[in-house]
């Protein structure tokens, strides 16, 4: 049974990020950034959604001294060489920054940026189509979709003033809460995109992590800041989790967002793990987010959300990706209503 998750929504339900298996029976490979691999063993997996749902109150899992040591020793992409840089696909048409003199006000402006987004974030709701399906050399180094879903997708905003923990949930049509134990056989499924992502950003968050400017490039026609981020290994406050089992393990992420330079709008974020986690199946996992301005009827200015999503998972020697796409985006109204108390 394996489960990961990213910590920052509402507490009763699944938070950010979660997959789950059910009845796997895949050959490839799996977890987080891929490279396809040997034929595994068959094996068969199940998820139960009781473990997706964090209790109130729940203590934070913590990085041990000796896990903490094991992630300082990996390299961080904020420490890469030019070469390292100019390899990864998305960085070859940066232009390299020449120090890193520009990255106080570049993470200033972000910071603001993101601030403002949270607090102005109303509760909302989307249709959200998902693709999914193992990967690997057998299917010539290529995906299957083996699994179309939709669901109508909410963000609810905290109760607490100032809160970063949002609620992202999903309902099918008839607006009743997914069973996560009711998976198709081999089926992966990742939820939580809408506000995980910009967490790192946060003034709230910034000491958690270190920044590196890398450049600028072009993206879709605009001009953009590279900034790299790493999480500091047993700073940050919400970390990602890997449910095992009655397991919980905290993992280290780190990864690139690629801001605009006329209004400091996040428009890309991909996330990879530090490295992975000691004594887990989990050996990679990335995450690719596209933003765009979408206008809510009733708002005053557009918000800047996740419209695709592409997660790669390699989990136990099995390659698996999700493709989320978002539309339809609505504002959506919570009413509570107090009524007479009915007595036994």
């Amino acid at each position: 049974m394996n489960l990961m998750r990213r910590n920052g929504c509402h507490r009763p339900f699944a938070s950010v990020l979660a997959w789950a298996l059910a009845a796997v029976v895949i050959h490839g490979p799996k977890q987080a950034a891929g490279q396809s691999s040997h034929h595994p063993a068959t094996t068969s997996s199940e998820v139960s959604a009781s473990t997706a749902r964090a209790q109130d109150g729940e203590s934070q899992p913590q990085l041990t001294p000796q896990e903490i040591r094991r992630y300082d020793e990996a390299q961080t992409l904020i420490d890469w060489t030019p070469q390292q840089i100019h390899d990864l696909p998305e960085l070859r048409e940066l232009q390299p920054a020449e120090s890193q003199q520009d990255l106080p006000a570049i993470l200033r402006e972000v910071g603001e940026r993101v601030s403002v987004f949270f607090e102005d974030f109303p509760n909302m709701t989307a249709t959200e189509q998902v693709r999914s399906g193992p990967c690997g050399a057998e299917l010539g180094d290529k995906c299957r979709v083996t699994s179309k879903d939709k669901f109508n997708y909410l963000v609810l905003t905290p109760q607490t003033e100032g809160d970063q923990l949002f609620g992202e949930y999903r309902t099918d049509a008839k607006g009743r809460p997914i069973d996560y134990l009711r998976l198709k056989p081999g089926q992966v499924l990742t939820y939580g995109f809408t506000t995980w992502p910009l967490q790192h950003f946060h003034p709230k968050n910034r000491m958690a992590s270190r920044f590196r400017y890398f450049g600028r490039q072009m993206v879709d026609g605009r001009e953009t800041e590279v900034v790299g981020f790493a999480e500091i290994p047993g700073k940050y406050p919400r970390p990602t989790e890997l449910r095992h089992g009655s397991a919980v393990v905290p993992l280290v992420v780190q990864g690139l967002a690629w801001i605009d330079v006329t209004n400091h709008q996040i428009l890309r974020i991909e996330t990879y793990l530090l490295a992975p986690p000691p004594e887990a199946d989990l050996e990679r996992e990335t995450t690719q987010i596209e933003f765009s301005a979408i206008q809510l009827r009733q708002a005053s200015t557009p918000f800047w959300l996740p419209t695709e999503v592409v997660v790669d998972v390699w989990l136990d020697h099995r390659h698996f990706r999700n493709i989320h796409r978002y539309s339809d985006f609505k504002l959506f109204r919570v009413e509570t209503r107090i009524g007479p108390v009915v007595e036994k």
